[in-house]
């Protein structure tokens, strides 16, 4: 599907990106049952990985260019989790595992780990033919910490990091702004290995990883301007995050 525009609707931080049209999504207006557990849920089950209530052809497919193993902390809820939207849109190149159950990593000296540090570089500053995967730590600032410094095989691995962005996750989280959501952090890595190593002048190839991430922000910043009676955290970062009229 092409990406369309809504002139009806407010500017927002994504529209500079190719996301395909969310219109199915907004159509979808009761639970269905997960035709895996059958727990009924909305647009799909954060356990058994299934889209619910459409087609799989109804949503966007990204193929990455390496794979992502992500390391979802067992404390952090499913229904929390923006991880589930990679596993979604790029099935066939995502795994999630449950913290403290992970792979073995056979040659994690050859693995990437998305998590800043000291020595975390980023990707200009890496040889392309000395990685084949990345991982991503979900979960809080402190679960992500707590599974990096007690799991000793993602010590081994090449530490990288992103260019500094600000957030637009709707969830208070006791840090500054610069902590992005899972999804966000797996989006622009692979969009600066696109930059890095495919094509310098980005083309969007991998814009649909945030096709849901864009459709609940959109959906939670509409819901607040229409009852503006109803008061956003007041603790959340951005004090301005809801965009009022």
């Amino acid at each position: 599907m092409k990406k369309t525009v809504d002139m009806n609707q407010e500017e927002g931080p994504f529209d500079s990106l190719k996301i395909d049209d969310d219109q199915i999504l907004k159509d979808i207006h009761q639970r269905s049952p997960c035709p895996t557990c059958k727990k009924t849920v909305k647009y799909f089950c954060y356990k058994c990985h299934q889209i619910v209530g459409m087609e799989r052809s109804d949503i966007p497919r990204v193929k990455l260019p390496i794979h992502l193993d992500v390391i979802k902390h067992h404390k952090e809820l499913d229904g929390k989790s923006t991880a589930i939207h990679a596993k979604i849109i790029a099935d066939e190149h995502v795994d999630i595992h449950t913290w403290p159950e992970i792979p073995l990593f056979d040659e994690p000296e050859r693995t990437l780990l998305l998590f800043p540090g000291p020595g975390a570089k980023q990707l200009k500053d890496i040889s392309r033919g000395s990685f084949d995967r990345v991982v991503v730590i979900d979960g809080t600032w402190i679960q992500a910490k707590q599974i990096a410094n007690n799991t000793p095989v993602l010590r081994k691995m090449q530490y990288v990091t992103i260019a500094p962005r600000q957030t637009h996750f709707w969830r208070f989280q006791n840090v500054k702004d610069d902590h992005l959501a899972t999804i966000e952090a797996i989006y622009y890595f692979y969009r600066e290995f696109s930059e890095t190593f495919e094509d310098s002048n980005y083309d969007g190839r991998y814009d649909n990883l945030m096709f849901y991430y864009k459709f609940f922000y959109q959906m939670i910043q509409a819901t607040y301007r229409k009852n503006k009676t109803v008061k956003f955290n007041h603790r959340h970062q951005q004090k301005d995050y809801i965009k009022y009229k």
